[in-house]
C-alpha cells in the first residue's frame, strides 16, 4: 500500500487529490449533518489516509479537533508544511495499526476518503477493529469511495463495509446528490 502512493506522491500522480476537490460541496453537506447531530460538544476527528491534509484541515477550519494520519511520509510533511495549522496535527502511521498509532481515543468522527478500498480484505478488517476501538460512543464514519481509477484500488459495497465495521450500522447513499458531484459513493457508517 505505501510504496505505490509514496511512488506516486513523488511522481505528481495524485488523481485522488483532484477528485477530492470536485467532491467538496458533497463533504461539506455531509459534515454539516455531523454538526448538526453535535451542537454542543467538542467534535474529534480522525482523518483516515489523510496524504497531504486537505481535508484535515477542512476539519479544523469547521471547528472540530482533528487529526491527520497517512503512512506516507512525504504526503504528511507536506500537510505539516502546507497547512500551518496550530489546530491540526498529523501522525506518520498505519491505518491498519490505529491503536498503536498514537493518535488517541475517543474520536466521534472517522473520515475516509478512497483510504479503505485501497486495501486488502485482512487490512481493511484491521482498519475497522482499530476504528471501532477508538471510537466514542455514537460515533460515525463518513467513507467515500471512487470508480476504480488507480492501482490498488478496490471496489467497495456495503456488504464490504458490514463484514470489516462489526457492531456499525451502514446506510448508502447519505447524500444522493453526492453521486453526481464527486467522484463517486457516500456511505456513513453509525457505531451501534
Amino acid at each position: 500500500m505505501g510504496i505505490g502512493y509514496a511512488t506516486a506522491y513523488r511522481a505528481g500522480i495524485i488523481p485522488w487529490e483532484k477528485a477530492g476537490r470536485r467532491d467538496q460541496p458533497a463533504l461539506e453537506r455531509l459534515l454539516g449533518r455531523e454538526e448538526r447531530d453535535r451542537p454542543d460538544q467538542v467534535r474529534r476527528a480522525l482523518d483516515l489516509g489523510c496524504g497531504r491534509g486537505a481535508h484535515t484541515r477542512l476539519l479544523v477550519e469547521r471547528g472540530w479537533d482533528a487529526m491527520g494520519i497517512d503512512n506516507v511520509r512525504q504526503a504528511v510533511d507536506v500537510a505539516v508544511r502546507r497547512n500551518g495549522l496550530d489546530d491540526a496535527r498529523f501522525v506518520i502511521g498505519d491505518v491498519r495499526h490505529l491503536v498503536h498509532s498514537g493518535v488517541g481515543t475517543a474520536f466521534d468522527l472517522f473520515l475516509d476518503v478512497g483510504c479503505f478500498q485501497g486495501l486488502d480484505a485482512a487490512g481493511r478488517t484491521r482498519m475497522a477493529g482499530g476504528v471501532t476501538t477508538l471510537a466514542a460512543p455514537g460515533a460515525t464514519i463518513l467513507l467515500s469511495t471512487s470508480p476504480r481509477r488507480w492501482p490498488g484500488a478496490r471496489q467497495v459495497e456495503a456488504e464490504h463495509l458490514e463484514q470489516s465495521f462489526e457492531g456499525w450500522r451502514v446506510s448508502q447513499p447519505y447524500d444522493p446528490e453526492s453521486a453526481d458531484e464527486g467522484w463517486g459513493s457516500w456511505f456513513r457508517l453509525v457505531r451501534a
